[in-house]
């Protein structure tokens, strides 16, 4: 069986990726790009592959074409926006995915933002570089109330992270997990009050049709004065112009941006004080790394042995 794996890097954390496809007789071939594939260059690259290692990459119909022999598209992460589900059925490619392997690294960064934002430290650490000493009046995130978009598994992490900090959580979610929400007291919300209510809001949702911009102007009017924003889902649920203009205009307090609708981000966020910006970073820790790649390889095993794939995905409506 052969492998393209388009993701980049790979197996640059551990050794295990590639042994497993040493120890399973698979034939490999990379991403010689040294950076995230563009569409083109997958089409050209991918060739007689049966199974394509993929990353955040948009997979659309030029691939499937110049891609005879695929059967598995096995994506490294949790994110299924670039995939195309209805061109899978079209040409007979089954998808999988690793969805637990980056949870808590991204909720973690969450945290991470969360608390950089309230204390400044970001801010605090560049002026001292510029030889500016000055104590920023930051905000506890103690006794916050922190409203969560989308109680999937890192909205959940990010709950279970939160909680010795004790925060009010309010959740607003399509498919609530309402055992869990009576575990946290999780206050479940519709989309405007917990806008209104919240002094912190996470963006933990997947980008489909129907959360293309879902954040706007007009969600973002509604929050409070001082409020912060953080978004590590996908770039595209908030709508980048909006922000800028509410950051530019004080309407919220602050930002934290990992994800952008275009990558590498080179919009006007960057002018910005009040918003910090990383380089969709969310699952970019060693141990997160190494097992979305290895539960990748593996679901590429179970199809190559024909035992069924553990994280399979049959669509994304």
């Amino acid at each position: 069986m052969k492998i393209f794996v388009s993701t980049h890097p790979f197996s640059s954390t551990s050794e295990i990726p590639m042994q497993l496809i040493k120890e399973n007789g698979i034939e490999l071939s990379v991403n010689e790009h040294g950076r995230k594939i563009t569409t083109s260059e997958l089409a050209e690259d991918i060739k007689d592959a049966e199974v394509l290692v993929a990353g955040t990459e948009k997979i659309t119909e030029e691939v499937f074409k110049n891609a005879p022999n695929l059967k598995l598209i096995s994506r490294v992460g949790i994110g299924l926006d670039g995939i195309d589900f209805e061109l899978c059925k079209k040409y007979g490619v089954r998808v999988a995915y690793t969805p637990d392997a980056p949870t808590m690294a991204v909720a973690e960064l969450c945290v991470g933002m969360i608390l950089d934002l309230a204390r400044k430290i970001t801010d605090t650490n560049i002026n001292i570089k510029n030889g500016i000493w000055h104590r920023h009046m930051g905000t506890l995130l103690y006794g916050k109330t922190v409203g969560i978009f989308g109680m999937g598994r890192i909205g959940k992490s990010l709950i279970h992270l939160l909680q010795p900090f004790n925060v009010k959580f309010l959740v607003h979610d399509i498919e609530p997990d309402l055992a869990f929400g009576r575990l946290y007291n999780v206050k479940f919300l519709d989309k405007n009050d917990l806008l209104k209510s919240s002094d912190i809001v996470s963006i933990n949702l997947p980008l489909k049709k129907d959360t293309k911009d879902y954040i706007t102007f007009e969600e973002l009017s509604l929050m409070q004065k001082g409020a912060i924003l953080i978004n590590t889902a996908r770039g595209g649920i908030v709508n980048e112009q909006d922000l800028y203009d509410a950051l530019k205009n004080n309407l919220i307090g602050a930002a934290a941006v990992d994800v952008f609708e275009e990558e590498p981000y080179k919009g006007n966020l960057i002018e910005l004080d009040n918003c910090i910006l990383t380089c969709h970073m969310g699952a970019s820790t060693i141990d997160s790394r190494t097992d979305m790649e290895v539960q990748a390889i593996e679901e590429a095993v179970r199809y190559k042995n024909n035992i069924p794939l553990k994280n399979e995905v049959y669509d994304n409506a």
